[in-house]
């Protein structure tokens, strides 16, 4: 039987014979195949400099290669712990019982101290303020909303983190729209209280995209459910979503009522001296040198905060290899390399569903109605026209469908492109959308 390590010795190898011996050197050389079946890879590394650079640049030549050797197809993972302490963390581990705390899945980094206060979030970020230090008083529950990555989701967890900060009993929950989904398929129906299974419910919860949960049809009642619940019981809601209750497709009519009862704030589109403050606060925390001219150009290239910060991740990782004095030339390189950079499909898929205003649930399932089957089409089309996939793997990443069904999509497309402007029309603003949100 091959062992992982020769399975990995194996993979290592013929890396190497395509690429310079420095780079092997520098992002290869100390990792190792940790765990494998045939739904993940877990791959270690040394930090997470080299997770970063080795989940944008290898991970799909290393699920081909895995293909290859093993048959398999798994999805890889990057950690930076090592096997010694992973075994030493084992050992210690306690059984979690079924009174342990439900998750409250905030990320610690993202405070207010962290977050780039302007006049386009103004309103936003002082009513989250408020609300973490007085929850339940003036704004409940407080909507925010933008079309874009602009800082909402950073206001959600810096709402938990200040909460639990100044009161350690206070207990925050932050939920993604795939969080709220998963758990409903989980939850009976008319009883929500099992959403929270044997705990207390948290005294915040801060719930994303609700507008992707609107679209689920198993999905919507329980949230109406679950937010009328919250108000009910004088605890914070806090809610994010791209577009005001109002222009929510599918949300139903009793919780846009509820939702409309507190504040609703929008998150405008940053202008160009917030992006530059947010380049010049990064760059102090990571010890980089911008030159003023490559600040106004990063700032001037990226459309949103969210893709502003991957950009700056990326710029951190070369001044930490060649030196941290940034110029125009550098910025230009490597955002241009991000352009060029093949578009996952799950990010097509997760744009095209918030465009049509769907679920990107719906565009795997197998509903024929036009209202999902349109979209549905339109995304394998631009997941052919922007990835190298195969047919076999594009229908894969659709929910197992036959490649039949995906030369019928791509087929209609190209033929309506030709009959209808409308198809023409949500083509390219998708094209421009992905160009401008851009890649993972």
């Amino acid at each position: 039987m091959t062992t992982k390590n020769e399975i990995w010795d194996q993979i290592k190898q013929s890396i190497r014979s395509d690429i310079p011996k420095s780079e092997f050197k520098t992002w290869l050389s100390q990792t190792s195949l940790l765990e494998i079946d045939p739904e993940f890879a877990v791959i270690e590394v040394p930090n997470k400099f080299v997770a970063s650079w080795l989940s944008e640049n290898y991970s799909e030549h290393i699920r081909a290669l895995l293909r290859d050797l093993v048959g398999a197809h798994p999805a890889i993972r990057f950690s930076y712990q090592t096997l010694r302490k992973r075994k030493k963390g084992k050992k210690k581990r306690i059984p979690r019982s079924s009174k342990t705390s439900f998750p409250s899945r905030l990320d610690p980094s993202r405070t207010f101290s962290d977050f780039v206060t302007a006049r386009s979030n103004g309103l936003a970020c002082s009513s989250a303020l408020d609300v973490a230090i007085h929850p339940s008083c003036k704004y409940n529950p407080l909507y925010i909303f933008s079309k874009w990555s602009f800082g909402k989701t950073h206001l959600l967890h810096a709402i938990g983190n200040e909460a639990m900060k100044k009161d350690p009993d206070n207990n925050a929950v932050y939920l993604s729209a795939e969080n709220m989904i998963s758990q409903f398929e989980k939850t009976s129906p008319d009883r929500i209280n099992g959403f929270w299974g044997e705990e207390k419910a948290p005294r915040f919860l801060l719930l994303d995209d609700i507008q992707t949960v609107a679209s689920h049809d198993k999905s919507k009642r329980e949230l109406l459910s679950l937010c009328t619940q919250f108000l009910e019981s004088k605890r914070q809601l806090v809610v994010a979503a791209s577009a005001p209750p109002r222009q929510i497709k599918n949300l139903l009519p009793q919780l846009r009522s509820r939702l409309e009862w507190g504040l609703i704030t929008e998150i405008k589109v940053p202008d160009q001296k917030t992006k530059m403050k947010v380049i010049h606060q990064r760059a102090k925390q990571h010890g980089i040198q911008f030159q003023e001219d490559a600040t106004f150009f990063l700032a001037s290239a990226a459309h949103d905060l969210k893709n502003l910060v991957r950009l700056i991740e990326k710029i951190k990782i070369h001044a930490s290899l060649h030196g941290n004095k940034i110029d125009i030339p550098i910025v230009q390189s490597i955002f241009e390399n991000k352009l060029h950079t093949q578009i996952e499909p799950e990010h097509i898929q997760e744009i095209t569903a918030e465009y049509f205003q769907i679920s990107p649930y719906d565009l795997l399932s197998r509903k024929k109605e036009r209202k999902i089957s349109y979209p549905r089409q339109v995304a394998i089309f631009l997941t052919r026209k922007y990835t190298n996939m195969s047919l076999k793997e594009i229908g894969r990443v659709f929910g197992n469908k036959h490649h039949s069904s995906i030369i019928y999509s791509i087929n209609s497309i190209e033929k309506n492109m030709k009959l209808k402007i409308e198809v023409v029309n949500d083509i390219n603003k998708l094209r421009n959308f992905l160009s401008n949100s851009s890649v993972e």
